[in-house]
């Protein structure tokens, strides 16, 4: 895992940073992005989010300036959404081949990229995340409305970028930790768009969570139960669990960070003995423990 790691990263490094006449040899030309670079959220100290936008390959029913933007935001915290380019939505996967024992990596043609009907827009959230730029430790966040607030100033200079943008619906979308980053900017542009000229505001739709970690104390204790009445558990099993769920509440409520930390990291072959046919399940339970409630 940790080799396949180190490959994507240098794969996305070759992605940023090949000139454009030595990238269309090293990657389809159908592969790079049609607009990428930086989205400044401070101009004094020259912090950035970087993006990488795929226009839509086959608008569906619509001419171009009606046709969805759709910006995908990785979890974590601190995952990049290049991450979700190249493994799971963008046009282009990254896969790996093993040849006489050594591993290579490729890029494939995604038959369920998310830009075949829709503008596609990656941004490396927060600040320092991927290829963000952070000037300092200190001006990367620390709570949900510093996240909102460069997100919102980075979605609306990238819609400057081209007239066209401006009149686009705009629906932001995320997964696992970006459960907390969606609402937080959803929000952020409710409260400041009457704030601001038509011509200013972000033209937002809609909001999209896929495995979200929003609320991790309401929906830690949930666990127990909907996997009981899903069958995959029983009732001695259920009760464990709530037992488990108690201790990560508890965790939470405390913000006792070391001590949940170093409750993920006890025995989870015991933990998969208990379970065995839900141990992920379990071991994500414990994980939770992990998840900062800011």
């Amino acid at each position: 895992m940790e080799s396949t790691v180190l490959q994507l990263v240098i794969v996305l490094a070759l992605f940023h940073h090949l000139q454009p006449q030595s990238s269309a040899s090293t990657l389809p030309k159908e592969a790079l992005p049609t607009k990428s670079g930086y989205l400044p959220v401070n101009s004094t100290t020259g912090s950035a989010i970087f993006y990488a936008f795929y226009e839509a390959q086959n608008p569906s029913n619509t001419s171009l300036p009606q046709t969805p933007l759709v910006i995908w935001l990785q979890g974590g915290p601190g995952c990049s959404s290049m991450t979700g380019n190249f493994y799971e939505l963008g046009p282009w996967r990254v896969t790996a081949t093993v040849k006489q024992n050594v591993e290579h990596l490729a890029l494939e043609p995604n038959p369920g990229s998310w830009n075949r009907i829709f503008g596609l827009l990656f941004l490396d959230n927060p600040i320092g995340t991927g290829f963000s730029i952070a000037s300092t430790p200190e001006e990367i966040p620390r709570d949900q409305h510093a996240v909102a607030r460069h997100l919102f100033i980075a979605i609306r200079k990238f819609i400057a970028l081209d007239p066209s943008f401006k009149s686009r619906p705009i629906y932001i979308t995320g997964e696992s930790y970006a459960g907390k980053y969606v609402p937080s900017i959803g929000y952020y542009i409710l409260k400041k768009n009457p704030l601001l000229p038509v011509s200013k505001r972000i033209n937002l739709y809609g909001l999209a969570i896929g495995n979200g970690l929003t609320d991790p104390e309401t929906q830690v204790a949930t666990h127990a139960l909907f996997n009981y009445y899903l069958g995959l558990i029983n009732e001695k099993q259920k009760t464990q669990m709530e037992k488990l769920q108690i201790e990560a509440i508890e965790l939470i409520k405390a913000s006792n960070w070391s001590h949940a930390t170093d409750a993920k990291n006890d025995n989870p072959d015991e933990i998969a003995r208990i379970f065995p046919p839900v141990s992920l399940i379990i071991v994500s339970l414990i994980s939770c423990k992990l998840v900062c409630t800011a």
